[in-house]
Parts: structure tokens; sequence; C-alpha cells
């Protein structure tokens, strides 16, 4: 499959264009600030101290020598332009060597009307004003003020040279948002396809890399769980194999007539029977407490919890795991006097029956399994724990002991059963009542899977019972 040419995306022009937008609406504002911020206030100072002016020149026309010294003065200190007219367009005094020409019949008509006018020129430099201020037209001023210096450089230059710096930077920074987004959509494209190693691989420190980072692990966690339900499949097609073809070979030999056989054969179809009624158990308790925790109990019945006797609990267990083992060795201890615990009965037990029975399954017929009750360190936390001597679990394989449906024992002998169900579904009754399922395991050494669960407050009173019972021994079962 050929992938395509990548090409820019509309979010890339987004951000491209916000950018320019950006930089082009803050060159209209300071062009349009300049007429409030500069023009106006010039204007407006331009044509007070022109109106203070035209009150002395008023004052001084009959006066050629006194007005031409001040129009002169005003060439001087203001570097103003100065030519002063009658009515009838006369020059009657000026300060420049070309003065300002007369006006039309409609500019008088104009000057009279407003008051002052302003000229064609460049305003707020050149303005013309009445003489007298007010009442008849005798004679009128246009003055003209030397225009700001213009920036230095040509100002189209600098401006094209801003937008295309703006341009740059704002293309480099939309690729920078741009392309994470779009691996982002091809790596979830190529997940709904089924390629479910497909990774990101975006490494950032920013909000886009931690996206990424939480989507690489949503998809670690999608191919665990379909890879877990493939193993699911497997599993329960291996365990259903046995005891169905047993079964049907069972059928057979009735059916031919040989029912002798077929009745010898009785004993392990209900042995194979009892395991898959166990297996549909398991499976379905754990799903029921997966929803429990998971979707706020929809679909699952609650614990049903209840004050319980941490001794009982623990000599309940003791007599299931004896009478199922009968040869085995199993040393049971209660340190202290602890207080009741408020748990489901059933399921407890029954997280306790499976680590038992994991105990049992891989140690020696020989060693002893222990189990202890006592407090973990702190009055309100009960410490169960289920060790053996067995042949514990490689490192590799701790971690994802625990997980539905693993085993350690890859070869799946019939001598040990189950397809990874016990522990799973205790670790799940555990998590229900709000406690820890640990384990601890050496190869050649032995495990040890410890539940902490907490306690009411109470006081713990110190002491210890301990019994070793021999096989075929029970207590307060």
């Amino acid at each position: 499959m050929s992938r395509r040419p990548r090409t820019p995306g509309r979010l890339l022009f987004r951000i491209y264009l916000v950018g320019i937008a950006q930089l082009v609406l803050v060159v209209a504002t300071l062009f349009a600030a300049r007429s409030f911020i500069v023009d106006k206030p010039l204007r407006h100072g331009f044509i007070r101290h022109a109106a203070y002016n035209i009150r002395e020149w008023e004052e001084l026309l009959e006066d050629p020598v006194a007005l031409q010294a001040s129009l002169d003065r005003a060439a001087r200190l203001l570097e103003a332009k100065v030519t002063l007219r009658d009515a009838s367009g006369r020059l009657i005094a000026t300060n420049t060597s070309a003065p300002s020409p007369e006006l039309t019949p409609v500019e008088l008509d104009e000057l009279t009307l407003h008051g002052e006018r302003l000229s064609r020129g460049r305003p707020p430099h050149s303005l013309t004003l009445p003489i007298p201020e007010e009442g008849p037209l005798e004679a009128y001023a246009t003055i003209i003020t030397r225009p700001p210096e213009p920036p230095p450089g040509n100002t189209a230059l600098v401006v094209c040279a801003v937008l295309l710096s703006t341009a740059i930077t704002s293309l480099a920074f939309a690729r920078t948002l741009a392309r994470p987004l779009q691996r982002l959509a091809e790596v979830a494209r190529a997940l709904g396809e089924g390629k479910l190693d497909t990774r990101t691989g975006i490494r950032r420190r920013d909000e886009l890399g931690q996206v990424a980072e939480a989507f690489d692990e949503m998809a670690c966690r999608l191919t665990h769980l379909l890879r877990s339900q493939k193993e699911l499949l497997a599993n329960v097609s291996h365990e259903l194999r046995t005891p169905l073809a047993r079964i049907r070979v069972a059928l057979d030999l009735a059916e031919e007539g040989n029912a002798e056989t077929a009745r010898e054969m009785l004993s392990d179809i209900t042995s194979d029977l009892a395991e898959l009624e166990q297996l549909v158990d398991d499976v379905l308790t754990a799903a029921r407490l997966d929803l429990a925790t998971g979707n706020a109990g929809v679909g699952a019945p609650p614990l049903r919890q209840e004050q319980v006797e941490v001794q009982s609990l623990v000599d309940k267990a003791a007599s299931r795991f004896r009478t199922a083992r009968p040869g085995r060795v199993l040393e049971v201890s209660v340190e202290g006097s602890l207080p009741p615990v408020e748990v489901d009965p059933v399921l407890l037990r029954r997280a306790l029956d499976n680590l038992l029975d994991n105990a049992g399954k891989y140690s020696e017929p020989k060693s002893p399994v222990r189990l202890r009750a006592q407090a973990a360190g702190t009055p309100d936390t009960l410490s169960l724990e289920v060790a053996d001597e067995g042949i514990g679990i490689e490192s590799e394989d701790l971690l994802r002991v625990g997980t539905p449906f693993f085993r350690t024992d890859r070869s799946r002998a019939r001598r040990t059963g189950g397809i990874g169900m016990g522990l799973a579904l205790a670790r799940r009754i555990v998590d229900a009542h709000g406690g820890t399922l640990t384990l601890e395991s050496q190869p050649g050494v032995g495990t040890t899977a410890r539940i902490l669960l907490p306690l009411p407050p109470s006081e713990l009173t110190t002491g210890r019972r301990e019994t070793s019972s021999p096989p075929g021994h029970r207590r307060g079962a």
C-alpha cells in the first residue's frame, strides 16, 4: 500500500493565516491610532497657536512694521510661513518669498461659513483663518508649518520585511502543531484498520506530547485487551477439548455396547465437568466484579458484607484445603487477637481457596503450605499470607501473573489444570474489598501471596497462636 504524499492540512493554513491576520490587525490599529494620537493633537495645537497669532496680527494691521516683525518672529520661532491678504485678495504682509495664492470666491465663502479652512495640501500643516475671528471678513492669514520628518528608509520595504518575517515564523509555528496532529490522525486510522503495533512515536514536552503519550498508552492497553481475548479463546478451547473428547468417547463406547468401559470413564468425565463448572463460575464472578468496579455496580450484585471473625475465616479456608488435598501439610497461624472484619465471607474465602489451591498445585506434595493471619504493621490493616516452597515464578512472569488467562505453566499440563483465572479472580475480590494483593516469589524457593485488608479501629492484643497440623488433622473447620 503506497503512502499518500504528505500535504499541508487545513489546520496549518489556519494557524498561518491567524498569524498574518494578527500582524495586519496590528498595522491597521497603528495607522488608525496615529490620527487620534498624533494628527489630531498636532492639528489642535496648531490651530490654538494660530488663533493666538491671528488676534495679535489683527491688532497690528495698521502698523506694517510691527506686523512684519511679528511674522518674522513666527517664521523664526515656529518655522511657519505666513501670508496675510485682505478680503479682496491684496497682499498685506508675508514672511516668505513665495506667498500663498489668494482664495477664490468659493473658498472665501467657505472660510466665512466655517471660520477656518484647511488647505488642499497635507493637513494639519496648512491652515487659513479669518481676520477678525468674528464679524465681517476684513482679511485672512494662510499659515503653513513644516511637516514632520518622514521615517528613515522605505516604509513599504520595512512593512514587507515584517510581513515576510511573520509569514516564516507563523509557518514554522504552524508546522510544529500540524505535523503531530496529522501523525495522531494517521495512527488512529491505522489502529482502526487493525494494525495494533502502530504507535505515534511523538516525544515532546508540551501538551501535544502528553496527548501522544496518552494515545500510545491507550493503544497498548487496547492491544493487550485484544490479545487477552485471543488467549481466552485459545485457553477455553483447550480446556473444553479434553472433557468433550472423553464424553464423546464414552458415548461412542456406550453406543457400541461397551457399557462397562464407558462407566469406568464416568469418574474422569465428572472431574472434568467439575473443573469446567469452576472455570465458568470464575469467569462470571470476575466479570461481575469488573462491572461492579468499573461501571458503578451496574449489572453486578453488590458485596454481601458482614462481620466475620478472622479465626473462623482462616479455619474454613484451611478445612477446604485439607479436604481437597488430604495428603498435604498446612501450617495455620493467627497472631494476636484480631477484631472482626467487614467482608463478603463467600468471596473472600474463595480468594483464599484460590491462593491455597495455587500453592498446592505448584509445590511438591511433601513441602508444607503456610496460612498466616496477623496485623500488617499498623492496627488498622489485616494481613493474610499464603506461602509455599514450590517452583516459584520467574521475574519476567511475575508482572503478568494475576492477569486473566495467563499461566506460567505454558504447556497447560493436565496435572495442574486451570487456565489462569484463580489468581486473577482473587485479585479482583481483594480490590472489591478495598484491599491489595501482592506476590513475592523466587524460582526454586517458593511464592508468598499477601492480602492486605482494612480493619475497623480496635485494640490489638499481643500474643500468638500457631499450629502445625499433620496430614488429615482438622482444626475449627
